[in-house]
């Protein structure tokens, strides 16, 4: 699978620069996706199982009992957002709704500015390293490796619905995604730290608390959704967070025992 991954980061790559520079097939493609289907609910609830609170919880769950994959899963989280951040500024591709060749894109959520750049895309890169993360952890094969893949590319595809990124933004964000993660996973690289079950004890705390003070809006289902997504994850970061608080005064009464 490396192999494979690693052979992909480069059409990747080179898909975002071909259609970057020719502007007419790269609208073309946006508002062929963009205007596909126009369903508010159905891309906001993939789009959203991307963001940061979502995906960084995953992690904690899915990889807490292998230290060395959670330690370097938070290294990379911090490299693919620094990445992410920096290669934004560099290339400051205006966002598909500041474009004025554009017809009517259909676009979901809060209009932003023009400093606000596309490339890449965040939400894809994300995806993309959570897959790798996840598949590596559990040593995925077969229908499920596919499946998790699947995830992946539909929150590229969804980006571009909602009309937040052209196509290139989420190849551009998939090959980046993929090569950091594939870097943070190479078996050789083990980034142990001992304060890592504290710390998973303090990065907990923002997702139970954002959970409290998030009142899911029933009268609206895309509020549902939205709100839903991040109550539920802070129900799952305030059961893990209890284990390992019950873990660490478990260990502690041994030591002291002993």
């Amino acid at each position: 699978m490396t192999k494979t991954l690693n052979i992909l980061c480069l059409p990747l790559i080179l898909l975002a620069v071909l259609l970057s520079g020719f502007p007419h097939i790269h609208y073309d493609i946006f508002n062929a996706i963009n205007h596909a289907l126009p369903s508010k609910l159905l891309w906001v609830t993939i789009t959203n199982t991307a963001n940061f609170l979502f995906l960084s919880c995953m992690f904690f769950i899915l990889l807490h009992n292998k230290e060395r994959l959670l330690t370097n899963a938070l290294i990379c989280a911090i490299l693919i957002h620094y990445a992410v951040k920096f290669s934004k500024s560099v290339f400051a591709v205006i966002r598909p709704e500041h474009t004025a060749d554009l017809i009517n894109p259909f676009t979901l959520g809060p209009a932003l500015s023009l400093d606000n750049y596309a490339m890449p895309s965040g939400h894809t890169a994300s995806a993309f390293m959570a897959t790798i993360f996840i598949v590596r952890a559990y040593e995925l094969h077969g229908w499920k490796l596919w499946a998790l893949f699947s995830c992946a590319i539909l929150i590229g595809v969804s980006r571009i619905a909602i009309g937040a990124h052209w196509p290139a933004d989420a190849f551009a964000g998939a090959a980046l995604g993929i090569t950091i993660s594939l870097l943070c996973t190479y078996k050789k690289l083990d980034l142990k730290h001992q304060g890592i079950k504290y710390f998973n004890l303090v990065v907990y705390l923002p997702l139970i608390i954002l959970a409290i003070f998030h009142q899911i809006d029933i009268r609206d289902p895309i509020n549902t959704v939205n709100e839903g997504i991040i109550v539920v994850v802070g129900l799952i970061a305030l059961a893990m967070w209890l284990k390992d608080v019950k873990r660490l005064i478990a260990s502690k009464k041994i030591y002291n025992k002993s």
